[in-house]
């Protein structure tokens, strides 16, 4: 089903911000080297100087940004359609991305919304869980143990191989390269600052990347639709739109494949950044080790990895905070609206920073601390506000992935930290340099020592 283009993404970006305090920093390229380099640190110097509305410029593009989970609440349920996804994000990833749920609006989006509602369903996810913690298993034996290995790389590997099995239904082994090689070009094109499809350059390196990946779906979705699958993409080919058809291929296509970027990249983000804490946090991670430890089964189940290992939880909740894989959320306005007092014109780029939100010291205590207990029913200072704590987002465009990606962190984390406890290779890493762009991560990979405890 093909779906005409608003009208409004075509409209010319508003440009003119002076009516909002800010700087647009340098010609050109803006504050976009600040931003790469600590986009938290300069959000929170902005917001320290300017209040929580300022201007800014970042890759070519006039952004008024906000801080304060109000505004996210604001920008998240949009109760007067004011803010569109699609003309936010179509021109930074809409070539790769095309006719995923980021870049829909309104009724359309919650359309196709629904054609993955069922594979994320509780029912859907008790049915990975066993799938996941095998493979998990299988891949911890392989890693090196008392002996220094790069995590980084080594968990975006298992990860991958997780998103073969659970949302494709498929082994790799037999184009494993190709596959895999696709997928990172893919992945690397979509996130690269230079938006230009010229030989050499990632951006044209992933569109070809996309190509090899939409083939490779594209030509199982008839086998899919027939059989009796149970993986997330099975679940695809066989839901009905609201007339009762099936959704197109390239309906399907383009939503597996941000499917496999978000889940993948954003986990993998997540896993290494907790592995970097308990490195740090020795006492935490004994704590941890020790509930996990009591656990009698050698497979956890859906249950155990829900809320039922409140230490756990407050460990994965505490990563996301510190470090939310997405710092922020942007979109463009359709019409003239209000934000902080200040009139903002149609068609403008509006962000909100869910990173800033998460280290405010009005809401958080010492917000910079790796402290999971401020997540315990006693503390509960994320519940001050119901868009404090959105690393997952809010609103219709909230992440439908969220308890997949709840259930894929701890059941990797436990099954690693029941067997082994984790420490630094080299006791400098606490202080080593963290990148934030395209996803956060140490700047050396994370090099671990794996030590079995069992």
């Amino acid at each position: 089903m093909t779906v005409a283009q608003p009208t409004y993404v075509n409209e010319k970006a508003n440009r003119d911000l002076s009516m909002i305090p800010g700087s647009n920093g340098l010609p050109f390229i803006g504050q976009t080297f600040d931003f790469i380099d600590d986009n938290l640190g300069m959000t929170l110097a902005n917001y320290k100087k300017y209040g929580p509305v300022f201007r800014m410029s970042l890759v070519f593009q006039n952004i008024v940004n906000t801080v304060g989970p109000e505004f996210l609440r604001q920008v998240s349920l949009d109760q007067a359609k004011v803010f569109s996804s699609q003309a936010g994000w179509e021109g930074m990833v809409g070539e790769f991305f095309q006719g995923s749920l980021i870049v829909q609006d309104f009724e359309n989006h919650r359309m196709q919304r629904r054609l993955m509602q069922t594979a994320f369903k509780a029912e859907s996810l008790h049915g990975y869980i066993h799938s996941i913690n095998n493979i998990v298993q299988a891949s911890l034996k392989q890693w090196p143990k008392q002996e220094p290995m790069l995590f980084y790389p080594a968990v975006k590997r298992l990860l991958l191989d997780i998103a073969a099995k659970v949302f494709l239904g498929a082994q790799l082994e037999e184009q494993n390269e190709r596959i895999n090689g696709a997928f990172v070009d893919f992945a690397n094109g979509a996130t690269s600052i230079v938006k230009k499809n010229w030989p050499g350059f990632a951006y044209h390196k992933g569109l070809k990347g996309r190509q090899v990946l939409d083939n490779f779906i594209r030509q199982r979705i008839d086998e899919k639709r027939q059989g009796d699958g149970t993986d997330m993409f099975s679940h695809f080919c066989r839901e009905k739109n609201d007339t009762g058809d099936y959704y197109s291929h390239q309906e399907i296509t383009d939503h597996v494949l941000f499917l496999l970027f978000a889940a993948h990249d954003t986990t993998t983000s997540a896993l290494t950044m907790a592995m970097q804490l308990l490195a740090e946090h020795q006492d935490w991670q004994t704590e941890l080790r020790d509930t996990i430890g009591r656990i009698e089964t050698d497979i956890p189940t859906f249950d155990q990895l829900g809320r039922n290992i409140p230490l756990l939880d407050y460990t994965f909740k505490e990563v996301l905070r510190l470090y939310p894989p997405v710092p922020g959320l942007i979109r463009r306005t359709i019409k003239p609206c209000e934000i902080g007092g200040y009139e903002v014109p149609a068609h403008t780029m509006v962000g909100t920073s869910i990173s800033a939100n998460h280290h405010l010291p009005e809401y958080w205590h010492e917000p910079f601390k790796f402290d999971p207990m401020r997540f315990s029913e006693s503390r509960a200072e994320h519940k001050q506000h119901k868009f404090l704590w959105a690393p997952f987002g809010g609103g219709g465009h909230k992440c439908i992935g969220l308890h997949f990606a709840d259930m894929l962190f701890k059941s990797v984390l436990l099954n690693l930290l029941k067997t082994h406890r984790v420490q630094f290779a080299d006791s400098k890493q606490a202080s080593g340099k963290i990148l934030y762009v395209p996803f956060t991560r140490p700047k050396d990979n994370l090099p671990l020592v794996l030590i079995s405890e069992r």
